[in-house]
């Protein structure tokens, strides 16, 4: 069985990429669904959001390996049967292609607030760098992928640890000054919070994790990738969190509490937080598109697919002119519902193929011993026999 080590970091490297795009980078991911319900509720929705990320990509890693879809989408099929499926198949691309025109209009906006870079310009310059990337294929789009997924995780670490050394003491005051303020909540309850947080990631990645399963020589390959892609990500959301939270009161109202933040640790660090964020969105962009073109045709090489890139492409920037703020607030909490549904059919399928497993497990075993039970009875017998004559 062909097995790499590298071959699983890779993995790991290029699903951190994927999950971080400009929200979780910028902090507003961190604070509406974990920072905002206070310490204990961000511990409860960490934890949530950690156990729930660690089951589904092991478990669609798996099956993708397992499977070998020729397209990434008919891995919902597979979780929630021909009708549901079939809605996901439509949904999903359609939402993906979405969060691919936020993320274009969030790269205007960045470009313009840090640069001073026309909005429509930074649109186009994105626009343009992911559209080349996805004519690279898969290959090359995981390649690069898993190169600058650990670049953001390590400048969010090393901000976010910085925030909660430099001012520990003050995350005690987190839930006092929740009290006194406000700040906008993804959900009623942590717990509930906890919970279509990933399941809106699972909504993004469930396709991509697919197909990278299916690209691993071996289920050991593609489980481990999965678990390491989880375990880096979840540990960045641990300290991310608590950077933010030990600094709540400074950062509360922040469009952008991560370069506040970083800004507060070492100035110079907020110029180059801003490529990061850029990068951010860029590695978020790439396989939006990927997966939407892979929607309309799974052979990249094919001359449809390009066609397909280029027009989507050109449709996402005309719809990327509206304000990025709009965007996201009317894309992302109904995934994340969806999502949820999404994560139930997944678990349901997983329990199901565990009990058949174990029902084959027991039948070979009582098919085992009916098998040897007649040849030591007849040994047995031959043996009585024998003595007796003997006798």
């Amino acid at each position: 069985m062909e097995f790499s080590w590298k071959k699983v970091f890779t993995f790991g490297g290029a699903i951190v990429a994927y999950l971080i795009g400009s929200g979780f980078a910028s902090g507003q991911e961190a604070m509406q669904f974990l920072v905002s319900y206070g310490l204990a509720g961000c511990i409860g929705a960490i934890v949530l959001t950690a156990s729930i990320y660690f089951g589904f990509c092991y478990a669609i890693m798996a099956d993708g390996q397992e499977l070998k879809l020729t397209s990434s989408n008919k891995i919902l099929s597979y979780y929630c049967g021909k009708y549901v499926g079939k809605f996901y198949e439509f949904y999903i691309p359609v939402f993906l292609f979405m969060v691919y025109v936020v993320m274009l209009a969030g790269s205007g906006a960045i470009m313009f607030e840090y640069f001073g870079i026309p909005q429509l310009y930074g649109r186009v310059i994105m626009a343009v760098l992911s559209l080349a990337t996805v004519l690279l294929g898969l290959n090359g789009l995981v390649n690069i992928l898993s190169k600058l997924g650990p670049l953001i995780i390590l400048f969010i670490v090393i901000v976010g640890g910085a925030g909660f050394v430099m001012n520990f003491e003050e995350i005690f005051k987190a839930d006092e000054i929740l009290n006194s303020v406000t700040v906008i909540k993804a959900a009623p309850t942590w717990y509930i919070s906890g919970v279509i947080f990933p399941a809106m990631g699972c909504m993004m990645s469930a396709p991509f994790l697919a197909t990278l399963g299916a690209s691993a020589k071996s289920r050991r390959e593609a489980k481990l990738g999965g678990l390491c892609g989880a375990l880096i990500f979840s540990s960045a959301v641990v300290v991310f969190a608590f950077g933010l939270l030990a600094n709540l009161g400074d950062l509360y109202q922040k469009s952008v509490p991560t370069l506040f933040l970083a800004n507060k640790i070492f100035p110079p660090l907020g110029m180059i937080f801003s490529i990061i964020l850029i990068i951010g969105v860029y590695t978020t962009a790439v396989p939006m598109l990927w997966l939407s073109c892979n929607r309309i045709t799974a052979d990249e090489k094919s001359k449809k697919f390009k066609i397909a890139t280029i027009v989507l492409t050109v449709i996402a920037l005309i719809a990327s002119r509206f304000p990025f703020a709009n965007l996201v607030n009317l894309i992302y909490p109904f995934t994340g519902y969806l999502g949820v549904f999404l994560l139930i059919c997944i678990l349901v399928k997983r329990l199901r193929k565990l009990s058949v497993s174990a029902k084959k497990e027991t039948s070979n075993t009582v098919n085992s011993i009916n098998t040897v039970t007649p040849v030591n009875t007849v040994t047995s017998a031959n043996t009585v026999t024998n003595d007796t004559i003997q006798g």
